[in-house]
C-alpha cells in the first residue's frame, strides 16, 4: 500500500440502461466512490478516453461503446487465486465460480485481485467480456462472453429480463411466510455511504423469495430477482426484517461497513455480523445461448464457508 508504480486502464462498457448519458453522469453512476465533480476532474485531467481519444464531460455515450479510465497502479498484496473454477466453457461462453471476497473488475485501488484480471492470466491472449457483475462479497456463477457479438446479445438479454437468476441467501430470523414477492422501489440513500441503497423510493425493483429452511435464528432463502438493481436482494431482505448474515452494509445503519472500510471492526462487531462476509451466493443462471437462442442453464454449488454457516445453524444442505 505504498507508491504508484505504473498506470492501468480500466474499461467501462456502456449498456442500454445508461445509453445516451453524458460521460460525467455515466461514470458517476458506475464509480460509486466518486461524485460527479470528482469524475469531471478526472475527465479534465485527460484520464478518460473513448476510442483512444480524450472524452469530454458532455459527450453522449452510446450503448456498445467502452470508456477507459487511467488510474495509478498501486501496490497490492499477492493474489490468492491463480485460477477461477470453470463451471462451463464453449466457443462463445465462459461461466466461472467467483469466490468471495473478490471484485469482478479493476477499480482505482485494486487491479490484480479481480476476477477479470485473474482470467486474463488464466486465458492469455483471449479477450473476455464481462456480461454482468456480482458484489465483492457475493460468491457464485459469473458469466462472460468470448466475443463482442455474444457480449452484445447477452447484455440485451439481461436488459430485456430474459435471464433468470437464482441466489441462495442465509439471513437472520425465521420468516412467517413461505413465499413472498417484494415489489418495492430502490434508490441511493443520501448520506455518508454513497453505495448504500434505500427501499421505498427510486426505480422499480421486484424480488421473489422462497423460504427453503430455518434453523437456529437463521433461515435459508431462495431469491429470484426480476430486476437488476444495485444490492437488490440484500436491501429487499433487510426491508422484510431479515438482513443477510454478515452483510456489513445493511446490518443496522451501515456503521459496520464504515468500520470495515476504516479497518476498525472489533471482535464484538464480527459477532454481531455472524460471518466475515455476506452469505449470498449466485447458484444458477438460465439464459438464451448466443448460438440459436436455446435456453441454457448453469448451476454453481455453494462454497465451503456458506455450507459451514448452514451447518452451524443446523440447516441441512444436500
Amino acid at each position: 500500500m505504498t507508491g504508484v508504480s505504473a498506470w492501468v486502464e480500466v474499461p467501462f462498457a456502456v449498456q442500454k440502461p445508461l445509453d445516451g448519458l453524458r460521460a460525467d453522469r455515466f461514470l458517476a453512476a458506475r464509480l460509486h466512490r466518486y461524485s460527479r465533480s470528482q469524475v469531471q476532474r478526472l475527465i479534465a485531467a485527460g484520464r478518460v478516453s473513448l476510442d483512444g481519444r480524450p472524452v469530454k464531460a458532455a459527450t453522449r455515450l452510446a450503448a456498445g461503446r467502452t470508456v477507459l479510465i487511467r488510474y495509478p497502479r498501486h501496490e497490492e498484496l499477492p493474489c490468492p487465486h491463480e485460477e477461477l473454477p470453470i463451471l462451463h466453457e464453449d466457443e462463445r461462453l465462459l461461466v466461472v465460480d467467483k469466490p468471495a471476497p473478490l471484485l469482478c473488475h479493476p477499480t482505482d485501488r485494486v487491479h490484480n485481485n479481480t476476477a477479470t484480471s485473474i482470467l486474463k492470466r488464466q486465458f492469455p491472449g483471449r479477450r473476455l467480456h464481462l456480461v454482468h457483475r456480482l458484489d465483492r462479497e457475493t460468491s457464485g456463477a459469473l458469466l462472460l462472453a468470448k466475443d463482442a457479438a455474444a457480449a452484445r446479445f447477452l447484455a440485451g438479454c439481461f436488459t430485456a429480463r430474459r435471464v433468470r437468476k437464482e441466489y441462495l441467501a442465509l439471513a437472520w430470523g425465521r420468516p412467517a411466510w413461505r413465499r413472498e414477492v417484494v415489489d418495492v422501489p430502490l434508490g441511493r440513500e443520501l448520506g455518508e455511504i454513497k453505495v448504500r441503497q434505500r427501499s421505498g423510493t427510486g426505480v422499480c425493483a421486484v424480488t421473489e423469495f422462497e423460504l427453503l429452511a430455518a434453523g437456529a435464528g437463521l433461515c435459508l432463502v431462495l431469491a429470484r430477482p426480476k430486476t437488476g438493481r444495485l444490492h437488490q436482494i440484500r436491501v429487499h431482505l433487510a426491508h422484510l426484517g431479515h438482513p443477510v448474515l454478515g452483510d456489513k452494509l445493511y446490518t443496522g445503519s451501515g456503521e459496520l461497513y464504515l468500520k470495515a472500510v476504516r479497518k476498525t471492526l472489533t471482535e464484538a462487531d464480527l459477532q454481531r455480523l455472524g460471518a466475515s462476509r455476506q452469505m449470498l451466493h449466485a447458484r444458477r443462471l438460465v439464459f438464451p445461448h448466443p448460438d440459436g437462442g436455446r435456453e441454457f442453464s448453469v448451476a454453481c454449488p455453494p462454497p465451503a464457508d456458506f455450507r459451514a454457516a448452514l451447518s452451524e445453524a443446523g440447516i441441512p444442505w444436500s
